[in-house]
């Protein structure tokens, strides 16, 4: 039986369900409620999952995931499961999309336990950043920290997103994969100069960066934004190479937490359970302070950040500001030699401006 509750239940496996289900965050309170409901399939409490998938569909009537399982559970208590094959049977790929949003969700609330957004593997040092975005493409999620009042980050949300319909690694224009690798924000677009399509704002970020344009890396326009209003959300491989939030969490980024120009975003193709520690980044944060010890003997070490550059082997960046108006960004690699020298240096205005494509 060819069901999205089969799907449901092959995934789910008798754990706390864990979702940081933040007061007040609309995204993460509809989240928390989907998966509660796919826990109520895995119980086999039938009534419980309808109650909890028809109190979302009320609420977001273009949530097509919850519509599908909402027909899924009545078709079984009815006993009519073969309307529901015929359904399929016509629309191959829209039932496999939703599928997929299905499997990936539930795998999220089963890391969720482990509690590993990979922050601590990916950022050796963070300057005085307000915030920073790390985004996981095998987790389709994305984790959102932000500086306490000793300026420690804190993990303050976490989203389901969507990303290029052929997944990682973006080479060249039009490929329709996400890149990997350390950005951060250029600009901010609002709803009213963006096309439906792109729902309620956009933060375009500086892909290609210096690093993927020694590499021959092309292609422009990458940007978080949300989704057409007549779309809860989408799959998660079926943008063009975007990352794609749920309107009302794109709001939460782009109002309460008013992600500032220059906000770091750091896109990865590592499942976080599979992260550990690297000690040769002890090695790297003690090269890059002499480094600057010597070369920028004014400046203040609170200033620099130093990130592990995701999906490059013994490659670091790390960023400083030079003056009021510039910053320097370098990409430190290790040498056949085993040295690590500065492969690729940019020094760039603080605040970017985006020209819309």
């Amino acid at each position: 039986m060819r069901m999205v509750i089969k799907t449901a239940l092959r995934f789910c496996l008798a754990f706390p369900l864990v979702v940081n289900a933040a007061q007040g965050d609309k995204a993460l309170m509809v989240e928390q409620k989907l998966l509660t409901g796919m826990q109520a399939m895995q119980n086999l409490a039938l009534n419980q999952a309808v109650g909890a998938f028809s109190e979302i569909s009320q609420e977001n009537p273009n949530y097509k995931l919850v519509q599908l399982m909402q027909a899924d559970l009545l078709a079984l208590k009815a006993g009519k499961q073969e309307m529901l094959a015929e359904y399929r049977k016509s629309h191959p790929k829209t039932i496999s999309k939703l599928e997929d949003e299905a499997r990936v969700r539930w795998q999220f609330a089963e890391n969720a336990l482990q509690k590993n957004s990979g922050f601590e593997h990916y950022v050796l040092k963070s300057a005085q950043q307000k915030y920073m975005v790390i985004v996981n493409i095998p987790d389709s999620r994305l984790y959102l920290f932000g500086a306490d009042k000793n300026g420690k980050m804190q993990q303050l949300a976490d989203y389901y997103v969507t990303v290029g319909s052929k997944g990682a690694g973006k080479q060249k224009e039009g490929d329709k994969r996400t890149p990997i690798g350390v950005y951060h924000v250029v600009d901010m677009i609002e709803d009213q100069r963006l096309p439906e399509l792109y729902g309620v704002g956009a933060l375009p970020i500086n892909y290609p960066n210096k690093w993927d344009k020694s590499l021959g890396k092309t292609g422009s326009g990458i940007w978080l934004h949300g989704v057409p209003r007549d779309t809860y959300i989408r799959a998660p491989r079926s943008s063009r190479g975007c990352v794609v939030l749920n309107n009302s969490a794109m709001e939460k980024l782009l109002t309460e937490y008013s992600l500032p120009l220059s906000t770091p975003i750091i896109i990865v193709d590592e499942e976080s359970s599979q992260l550990t520690f690297n000690r040769d980044s002890v090695y790297l944060v003690d090269e890059v302070r002499a480094w600057l010890n010597d070369n920028q003997p004014g400046l203040a070490w609170k200033d620099v950040s130093i990130f592990r550059y995701p999906s490059e082997e013994n490659l670091y960046y790390v960023t400083f500001p030079a003056g009021k108006d510039k910053m320097v960004h370098q990409f430190w690699k290790r040498d056949l030699e085993g040295e690590w020298r500065i492969a690729v240096q940019d020094t760039e205005a603080k605040e970017i401006k985006y020209v819309f494509r």
